[in-house]
């Protein structure tokens, strides 16, 4: 017996309108429209606020939602994390995604470089692979690009930005070089799917939802990727920062963290991986180190996969690994923690990152359907 049966039913009952909102508002369009905008405007660690932050303003304000049921904040309570609030009671669940990627510190000019230190997990096999060189924010808004070069991984695993200007300060920030794209043919995206794909469903998701009259808060974090700590505290720190300044009363009671669940290991082996299969839930991350979700709802999960297929919306349970995200922070706040993601591959940046639309769609609508039933008391008192 499927136990979410009756709370799916009172959902849709309560939520008419969402299963033709679900395929109206949620497409491939669109949401590519608003993941290519954020991947393309490069955000390195600790510049998540001026960067992104204007651009997720604008991007609500052109969007789907209901703006008398919107609100953006850009750098929440000074964490550096940007939210946007859908309704005006109490969040019932957050959504949260990171927006920082990954980025490189360089060092003295050597004579035809720079070595690099990472401020990330550098997960790169030896090789050339195009980079640019950021400016410091002046403001509010993109970065300067200042020189396109390569960044070199060398055979003892070191790290260097070769370019033509001998110029660059210390510690100017290099990351990699890749326009957003969307081939129509495979369904592949490709960009900095880490984790401006999963930022883009949080910020989509919660449009949508103001124009149901939910209550919900997408979180769109900074900070995730760095510093190279193996430790928990090492990494999340902007949404540790922000949950730590939150009010008892209002901190959440259910977050969701969506990020890419890897497809690598999959690939290597000369399988298919999960593209194409729908949104991905795990019932753990970075081999138990970061959350586990409760038994309730991993089971809440499973239950949610049957009866929302029906209904255009795929969600599957992967088996591989995922590592940990912003759910390390979040656990520390709540014990309600789920991670549903995307399959993905190749994240930073050894091979051409890879994601499939039609797994991102999906993402995009579990986050809606989670949060709608989230709005239950019934709901929450039997998962939470």
């Amino acid at each position: 017996m499927n136990r979410l049966t009756p709370h799916f039913e009172r959902m849709l009952a309560r939520y008419p309108a969402a299963p033709g909102l679900l395929g109206e508002l949620i497409t491939g369009e669109r949401y590519f429209d608003i993941y290519q905008r954020l991947s393309d405007n490069y955000s390195p660690t600790l510049t998540v606020s001026r960067v992104q932050g204007p651009l997720v303003r604008q991007l609500v304000a052109e969007g789907v939602g209901d703006p008398a049921r919107l609100a953006v904040d850009t750098n929440a309570r000074r964490s550096g994390s940007i939210t946007v609030r859908a309704g005006h009671g109490t969040p019932k669940i957050w959504l949260s995604a990171h927006a920082d990627i990954c980025s490189y510190l360089t060092g003295p000019w050597d004579g035809s470089g720079y070595p690099l230190t990472p401020f990330c997990m550098h997960r790169v096999t030896p090789g050339r692979r195009a980079a640019m060189a950021l400016a410091e924010p002046t403001g509010d808004g993109p970065l300067e690009r200042l020189i396109a070069g390569d960044m070199v991984t060398l055979e003892d695993g070191s790290v260097r930005f070769e370019c033509d200007d001998a110029g660059l300060p210390l510690c100017t920030r290099v990351v990699h070089h890749l326009a957003a794209s969307w081939n129509r043919d495979d369904d592949r995206v490709t960009g900095f799917l880490d984790n401006q794909a999963g930022s883009a469903a949080v910020l989509l998701a919660t449009m949508v939802l103001s124009r149901l009259g939910a209550d919900a808060l997408g979180l769109v974090n900074d900070e995730e990727e760095g510093p190279v700590d193996r430790g928990n505290q090492g990494f999340s720190r902007a949404s540790n920062r922000l949950l730590h300044r939150t009010p008892l009363d209002e901190l959440p009671d259910y977050v969701v963290v969506s990020d890419g669940h890897d497809q690598e290991a999959a690939l290597k082996r000369g399988a298919t991986g999960g593209f194409g299969l729908g949104a991905s839930f795990v019932g753990f991350s970075s081999q138990a180190r970061g959350a586990v979700v409760p038994p309730q709802l991993l089971v809440f999960a499973r239950d949610l996969a049957a009866l929302a297929a029906p209904h255009g919306v795929a969600l599957r349970e992967g088996t591989g690994y995922v590592g940990r995200s912003d759910d390390i922070s979040a656990m520390q706040f709540t014990p309600n923690v789920s991670i549903i993601g995307y399959p993905n591959a190749f994240s930073h940046f050894d091979q051409t990152p890879r994601a499939q639309m039609s797994d991102l769609v999906a993402l995009t609508r579990v986050l809606v359907v989670v949060a709608l039933l989230a709005q239950d008391a019934d709901w929450r008192a039997a998962y939470l």
